[in-house]
């Protein structure tokens, strides 16, 4: 009986070894800088940073496909997609809403800035209306997206995008580039 007694014992402290390893108190390390733009347009890098990874050595932002119509940024850690953010004119006429469920299926977004803005966790989507006698009547349509192993967060998909729209703004981005 006894020599079964001391194997329980042995069988639990390493059970219990186990399981306090397993829960470290280290938290993940993120060595990159989150930043400040988004292929040359601000962000409010407190909600970015709420989107992007907890933890990761080196973040990069590059534009693809830049053009006066269209432009694709995406955001990379460790050599991993984990956010896309891309913007382009757009009839006029859609809404945020509609974008965003024929985009990326998402059913049932939230919505500011008088339905100029739709956001989910996950996703966002902000219209620029370019009307007026020196430009094109059309839509400027900005989509971000995270991806994994980037951190789903409505708050701060809604501060990133709001940011993001009012940055862009500021830029004057209906008017066309000569």
């Amino acid at each position: 009986m006894r020599h079964k007694t001391y194997i329980l014992r042995g069988v639990s402290f390493v059970v219990a070894a186990v399981a306090v390893a397993g829960c470290s108190t280290e938290k993940p390390s993120r060595e990159f800088t989150v930043p400040k733009t988004l292929c040359g347009v601000s962000v409010p890098t407190d909600a970015l940073s709420h989107l992007l990874p907890a933890s990761g050595r080196n973040l990069t932002a590059e534009a693809e496909g830049s053009t006066d119509d269209v432009q694709l940024c995406k955001v990379n850690v460790d050599d991993v997609m984990v956010l896309a953010l891309s913007r382009e004119r757009i009839n006029a006429g859609d809404s945020a809403q509609h974008i965003l469920l024929s985009q990326l299926s998402i059913a049932r977004p939230k919505s500011a800035q008088d339905g100029t803005i739709a956001y989910a966790d996950e996703a966002a989507v902000s219209l620029v209306k370019c009307r007026g006698a020196d430009v094109e009547e059309e839509d400027i349509s900005t989509l971000v997206n995270v991806l994994k192993p980037a951190r789903p967060n409505e708050s701060a998909m809604k501060s990133l995008i709001s940011g993001y729209t009012a940055a862009l703004n500021k830029q004057e981005p209906c008017k066309r580039s000569s």
